[in-house]
């Protein structure tokens, strides 16, 4: 058994993490992580949801209907920051132009910065950029000056800030970052009861510059749409960090001999979305927001998706609520086989009646897919655990693509997970469901990383919308492809769907 000093267990206690814990994280990082079992990939009539004009008015109009007194709330998380977008550009950044000439020339086969190169002027940011140039030069430059010029501003500007304060969009001459795009996207869809909150996870200190970053948007949309629009923030927590060893299995200390520490991944981020208290919370990326001309009609398609999760929940409130009246509970274990492909095996009646609340009683989703175009990233795939066979998210890391069978129920996946998420978070008595008792531990990841240029290993989480969310009940609801425009990188902002600006 690991065995922690004195100064060691002083500095987990501070953290939150418990001695146990930090025992089990040592012996997640040192063993291979499980994978999942795909019984097969969810498609359209089988698993995924496809609504017809018809179902999209009716959901968009029960949506509508059914958000008076209801508390709405967006979680988004946005503590990335940007450098990815970037890093590409990195070996541009040189002092002089013959450097960066020569560096030009080691590069020259990159795709990334010949791709940069050619589309420069329509990034959303080229024309105010080039005027700070022009202004900071009181002579004409060339070509290759001007170029170097361009990447050291945006390698400056916006490589260290938080993913969410770049530009993605441009009317006229009005810049709109990622944050700023998202808060006025909102209103298609989440303005209840006269107010827009939002839930942002942030990098910790970063909390006064995302306020300030926001404060101009905010007083737009709540003068323009006479609401409230009400932002709160929150950190990972510190005792969801992963321990980090070296290539030997030792424990990985700083120079002051403290140990380190590591962000051990999105899925941390259940503990943040378990504090918020809400009927219904819309998730999705920060980066992944289109122009303004294509609000309204994704807004209308994550109302129909909202509408679909409240007439569930309402039909399951009203099975649970009523249980024990006759006929019930056959319409409860029919309701169950048909909606989540639960099928209910025990004899006794009161074992049924336990088993049928068990299984309705639990967090909901609606998760919205796309057809997949061969994005990296996960999909929607029924496996097979201990619940049985159900719905579930499943990423590439967490499939066996040594085992041929598994690895070709992945490859013929039809759609793919772009964050469009929907979730009620309460039970039918009103009370918040405890999120952390629906996460399936087993999903977390053992990960190999470097540090200072040498090998090292941690842990992390089981996914936010994977392992955390395992035990919720889940839909999946096909949506346009429209719906799906992330920004992992700056020359994703040269796409056509970013493009569409006035």
């Amino acid at each position: 058994m690991f065995e922690f000093s004195k100064h060691q267990t002083n500095q987990l206690k501070a953290r939150g993490i418990s001695i146990s814990d930090a025992r089990a994280m040592i012996a997640n990082i040192n063993q291979r992580s499980a994978y999942c079992q795909i019984h097969r990939p969810a498609a359209l009539g089988d698993g995924i949801t496809e609504f017809s004009d018809r179902d999209l008015k009716h959901y968009v109009n029960f949506y509508d209907d059914s958000i008076v007194n209801r508390r709405v709330i967006r979680f988004i998380p946005a503590s990335g920051m940007a450098t990815r977008m970037f890093d590409f550009l990195f070996p541009l950044v040189v002092e002089d132009k013959q450097g960066f000439k020569t560096a030009l020339d080691a590069h020259q086969d990159n795709p990334k910065l010949k791709r940069f190169i050619d589309g420069v002027q329509h990034f959303p940011f080229y024309e105010m950029v080039k005027e700070h140039i022009e202004n900071e030069h009181s002579h004409p430059i060339d070509e290759t000056e001007f170029l170097q010029a361009f990447v050291a501003y945006v390698v400056k500007h916006y490589a260290n800030k938080p993913k969410a304060f770049v530009p993605f969009h441009k009317y006229n001459k009005i810049l709109k970052t990622a944050i700023e795009e998202q808060l006025n996207y909102a209103i298609q869809f989440s303005l209840a009861n006269d107010r827009l909150a939002h839930h942002f996870t942030v990098t910790p200190g970063y909390e006064n510059a995302f306020d300030q970053h926001i404060q101009k948007t905010r007083l737009e949309l709540e003068r323009a749409h006479d609401c409230k629009v009400d932002v709160y923030y929150s950190v990972q927590e510190a005792s969801t960090d992963s321990l980090v060893m070296d290539s030997e299995g030792r424990l990985l200390t700083d120079e002051k001999g403290q140990l380190v520490f590591r962000a051990a991944g999105h899925g941390s981020l259940i503990q943040n979305l378990n504090r918020i208290e809400a009927d219904i919370v819309f998730i999705n990326n920060i980066d992944n927001v289109a122009p303004q001309a294509q609000h309204e009609e994704s807004g209308m398609c994550k109302r129909a998706l909202a509408g679909f999760l409240l007439d569930m929940q309402q039909q399951i409130f009203r099975l649970l609520n009523t249980i024990d009246d006759d006929g019930v509970l056959d319409e409860a274990i029919h309701f169950l086989d048909q909606q989540f492909h639960f099928h209910i095996h025990e004899e006794d009646k009161e074992l049924r009646k336990q088993r049928v609340i068990e299984l309705l009683d639990r967090p909901l989703r609606v998760c919205g897919m796309v057809p997949n175009s061969g994005e990296p990233g996960g999909g929607p795939f029924w496996v097979k655990d201990q619940m049985g066979v159900h719905l579930q998210i499943v990423e590439k890391a967490q499939v066996d693509l040594g085992d041929s069978s598994q690895a070709a129920y992945f490859q013929e996946g039809t759609h793919f997970n772009p964050v469009e998420l929907v979730c009620s978070l309460m039970n039918h008595k009103g009370e918040k469901y405890d999120l952390t008792q629906y996460i399936d531990p087993s999903t977390y990841f053992a990960v190999s990383k470097t540090m200072n240029g040498k090998p090292v290993k941690a842990m992390e989480h089981p996914g936010l919308w994977n392992g955390a969310m395992a035990f919720w009940n889940t839909h999946f609801v096909s949506i346009p492809p429209s719906m799906f425009t992330p920004v992992k990188e700056v020359n994703d902002l040269l796409r056509k769907t970013h493009q569409n600006q006035n």
